[in-house]
């Protein structure tokens, strides 16, 4: 009986799922003098270079105050990172938005850049979208280590295309990453809101923007999902409160748009396009993909199909779960555990046989107020 305890440990040790990779932490409370990071991105160049992003906050209490995004580069797969850099900046002329102050969520004075998103190219390029204080709209393009090839570039008159359907007052690009499609196509995921419900960027259109001319112009996709009601949803359950995006190619060439929302029904909601831009099916929910309102991450990886992951637990953000569909997103039966703990929004990246993963990791307070942002791995041979 002596040997007991050690069997026992042993014997929770193995039933505890563990992380394929020790996680490295990338960023953390109080570096560079920020409160907190969140949203964290990650895109894989045609290089095989690794771009880690996450938006610095530097009040964690007043999140949508000053905040400044910042990057990480890896040329090893994740073995090793150079040191974090800002990577962007307000505008001289840039001006607070009001609704951010009005509904308490930002101080007055304080200018943010939010949301910051790229997107990969063939040619080792990497084209990047961000918003400042959520009202105007930039895009710069940086070669595969992050470093801009010239000015950011005012984008905000695509966005007011919407406007046609939503008269938006707050607009982004959904954390995480965007992708370029066979077609050479570039596809980001975006939403707008009217700024009426919430903090302002609830009750949200969700959408596309592309460029088919390699970042020099970029126009708007059509509405993918929005606040539906009832009434007019051919499903009768209403997708509600749709929000943050993310995207992924399929092998059949079907682009999937997974869909975080608050909708009684728990899940996941789910469109699809042929060209990422058009011709979107109605939204409706993904058996198998619970909604813990939080946001989720979609790759592809190659022959194995499309990864998605967010968190599986319906009380709290934890239990960062990564599931993969052979059927271009119509189901999600295999499932492999990233971290079993406190861990929030993600970003996923693959080279069809690794799978690359950056996190929001641990709960200073809260599980909506991460410790750090995480960096690991696994092999696609997890999911099968």
């Amino acid at each position: 009986m002596k040997h007991l305890p050690a069997l026992l440990g042993l014997a929770a040790a193995l039933l505890t799922p563990a992380l394929a990779q020790e996680p490295t932490i990338l960023f953390k409370q109080g570096d560079a003098d920020y409160g907190i990071y969140r949203a964290p991105g990650l895109v894989r160049t045609s290089t095989g270079n690794l771009i880690a992003y996450a938006e610095g906050r530097k009040n964690a209490e007043m999140r949508w105050s000053e905040t400044r995004p910042f990057f990480r580069v890896s040329t090893d797969g994740g073995k090793t990172w150079s040191d974090a850099k800002p990577f962007a900046q307000p505008p001289a002329d840039a001006k607070q938005n009001a609704v951010l102050v009005e509904k308490g969520a930002a101080e007055a004075g304080q200018i943010g850049v939010h949301n910051l998103s790229g997107t990969a190219d063939k040619d080792g390029n990497v084209h990047w979208l961000y918003a400042v204080e959520f009202s105007r709209l930039f895009y710069v393009k940086t070669n595969d280590k992050g470093e801009p090839a010239g000015d950011a570039v005012e984008i905000t008159k695509t966005f007011d295309e919407f406007k046609s359907e939503v008269e938006w007052k707050l607009a982004a690009p959904s954390p995480g990453h965007g992708i370029q499609l066979a077609s050479g196509r570039l596809v980001v995921p975006v939403w707008v809101s009217d700024g009426n419900e919430g903090i302002g960027l609830q009750a949200a259109a969700v959408s596309t923007v592309f460029s088919d001319d390699g970042g020099k112009t970029w126009k708007r996709g059509e509405i993918a999902a929005k606040h539906f009601t009832l009434e007019n949803t051919k499903t009768g359950t209403p997708v509600e409160l749709p929000s943050e995006s993310a995207i992924a190619q399929a092998k059949d060439g079907t682009v999937v748009l997974n869909i975080r929302n608050k909708a009684l029904k728990g899940q996941r909601a789910q469109a699809s396009s042929p060209d990422g831009a058009t011709g979107w099916s109605e939204a409706v929910f993904v058996e198998g993909l619970m909604e813990p309102i939080c946001q989720g991450s979609l790759t592809a990886a190659g022959d194995a199909g499309l990864i998605f992951a967010n968190p599986a637990n319906m009380i709290m953000r934890k239990s960062l779960t990564a599931r993969l569909s052979s059927d271009s997103g119509k189901t999600w039966p295999k499932s492999h555990v990233i971290d079993e703990g406190v861990s929030g929004y993600s970003d996923l990246a693959s080279d069809g046989k690794t799978v690359f993963v950056v996190y929001e990791r641990g709960a200073a307070p809260s599980d909506r107020d991460p410790e750090a942002i995480a960096f690991t791995s696994f092999g696609v041979d997890a999911l099968k």
